[in-house]
């Protein structure tokens, strides 16, 4: 888990750093745009750079989402095993799916990791006793004692500007695409909406990897106090599983109804 975290975390941020060139080779275009005389070499330089970044942008957008998704796919899988009581509603492949299917992943994405978000917090597992530190740090006066470490978190509005500000990077991309450039008045508009495009893109992958981050460390915090709970804090864990089974049996209509 941590290595996909963090595997996820370096593709997003080379795709940000992708974008952050293409945005200034294409507002270097518009300054080039500007001016009087514009030497041939110059001019191919630039273009140059703006057919690299078109495809280091193609080829690293395609990686970190793939790292993306191989994390998603994990944290979901152990947010429902680190959950004795309620487990957790999305399987790893339906959480993977709302990100290609039409219409529906203009939203699902962000349910899905708000919910794994919030699903994942760590007072839904009872926090475990602090515990001696035995490694003399202390001294024979003072015995040093470990505290649970505070899990990261993101807001809901975090978790919406994310999506929203990605799915908007890939509506100026489109968008800049299809638009004419034949004109230099063209040229200067299609070149503002790919930046427009860069910056969106970059501005996802910043609140992406505070995102993960956030994640990864309470899947950390969950993973420590269940490992370090006592036989009586996971035999409680147990007793409200059941009694949350119990609940959920019963809103099934003629669950116990005889046949």
């Amino acid at each position: 888990m941590r290595r996909r975290a963090r595997a996820a975390i370096a593709g997003l941020v080379a795709m940000g750093a992708v974008a952050a060139f293409t945005a200034l080779v294409g507002a270097w275009h518009i300054v080039l745009l500007g001016w009087s005389e514009v030497s041939a070499s110059t001019w191919q330089l630039a273009s140059t750079f703006r057919e690299a970044g078109g495809l280091l942008e193609l080829g690293l957008g395609l990686l970190a989402g793939v790292l993306f998704l191989r994390w998603l796919a994990r944290a979901v899988a152990l947010a429902f095993v680190l959950d004795p009581v309620r487990g957790f509603h999305w399987t790893p492949a339906e959480s993977v799916l709302a990100f290609f299917i039409p219409v529906v992943n203009l939203a699902q994405p962000y349910r899905v990791l708000r919910d794994l978000h919030d699903g994942l917090a760590p007072p839904g597992v009872p926090e475990p006793a602090p515990r001696p530190l035995l490694d003399g740090a202390g001294g024979y006066r003072r015995v040093e004692m470990a505290h649970a470490p505070r899990a990261g978190a993101v807001h809901h509005a975090a978790l919406g500007a994310w999506w929203g500000l990605y799915v908007a990077s890939r509506g100026f991309g489109w968008l800049a695409s299809v638009m004419p450039d034949l004109t230099v008045a063209e040229f200067i508009r299609s070149r503002y909406a790919f930046i427009a495009s860069d910056v969106a893109s970059i501005a996802a992958a910043w609140l992406a990897v505070r995102m993960v981050r956030a994640i990864d460390s309470r899947v950390a915090e969950r993973h420590r106090r269940l490992a370090h709970a006592s036989d009586e804090e996971l035999g409680r864990l147990l007793v409200e599983r059941d009694l949350q089974l119990r609940q959920d049996l019963a809103k099934i209509t003629d669950f116990d109804a005889p046949e």
